[in-house]
């Protein structure tokens, strides 16, 4: 597979890497040493780094090496640094956003993008419950091992208990099992923080419409295309791809949304 500079880390990913989860001391990147660095690249990704000739900080010297290495590689140091330096099991109180569950999963979706190839819209949902957060770690994690196609049931499944809790949330009762087309249209009308959809307010609803549409097209690919059934015929990787973006692309927008209300109030 060709790679694409938009596979690679950002520059604001690896800053988010150095300082939010390894930590930097007086502009040293952890417990790297000069040579603990040097052995870092060259042990895991052969790739040959001698910071003593380097005018800067391991933490510079970091950057730099990420930054230009491969995505493959870059996917490499990652697992390692998660290895070396795992998630806090409590939140520090004086730190909430060091090593925090939130960007962890942050950092496995970028993971799943070096390997795969495949960029895709990151989704950092602070209200997700139990079951929608494990479904779209079970989606990252599929799409790492198996591929798109059998991460199409879990997406599927965090859309759907995502909206059930927004609609939990403001109070919105539906008799029976609705369907994610309900319940989205149950929160068009009903949840304060969609409301106001800003300028172009006719074709942005045009366009929540339409997401709609695609809501109500997703449950016979979960349910006759995907691994969620031994179904013969699944969908294709390039649709399967869409149908995780379009999911994803709608989470990110209905939580943004969420979140700007919450902080109005």
């Amino acid at each position: 597979m060709a790679e694409s500079d938009d596979v690679k880390l950002t520059r604001r990913e690896i800053g988010r890497i150095v300082h939010h989860w390894v930590g930097v001391a007086g502009g040293y990147l952890g417990d790297f040493s000069y040579a603990r660095h040097d052995c870092f690249w060259l042990e895991l990704c052969d790739v040959y780094v001698d910071t003593s000739s380097f005018e800067g900080t391991t933490r510079e010297c970091f950057e730099k090496t990420i930054y230009e290495v491969s995505a493959a590689h870059q996917a490499v140091a990652l697992r390692a640094l998660l290895e070396d330096y795992p998630p806090l099991k409590e939140a520090d109180p004086d730190s909430p956003r060091f090593r925090s569950a939130e960007l962890h999963r942050e950092i496995l979706g970028w993971i799943s993008r070096l390997e795969t190839g495949q960029v895709v819209v990151e989704v950092a949902i602070r209200s997700a419950s139990e079951i929608v957060q494990r479904a779209l770690d079970d989606a990252a994690n599929l799409m790492r091992t198996s591929g798109p196609q059998s991460a199409v049931d879990r997406v599927h499944t965090a859309m759907h208990g995502y909206l059930h809790s927004l609609c939990d949330e403001v109070g919105v009762a539906l008799e029976g099992r609705p369907t994610m087309n309900q319940l989205f249209k149950a929160l068009r009308t009903t949840h304060p923080a969609l409301a106001d959809v800003g300028a172009r307010e006719e074709e942005v609803k045009k366009i929540l419409g339409s997401m709609a549409t695609i809501l109500d097209a997703l449950n016979p690919v979960r349910n006759n295309a995907s691994v969620a059934h031994p179904n013969r015929d699944l969908v294709g990787e390039a649709e399967a791809n869409l149908v995780i973006n379009t999911v994803r692309t709608l989470l990110s927008y209905l939580e943004a949304k969420r979140q700007s209300a919450v902080l109005s109030d």
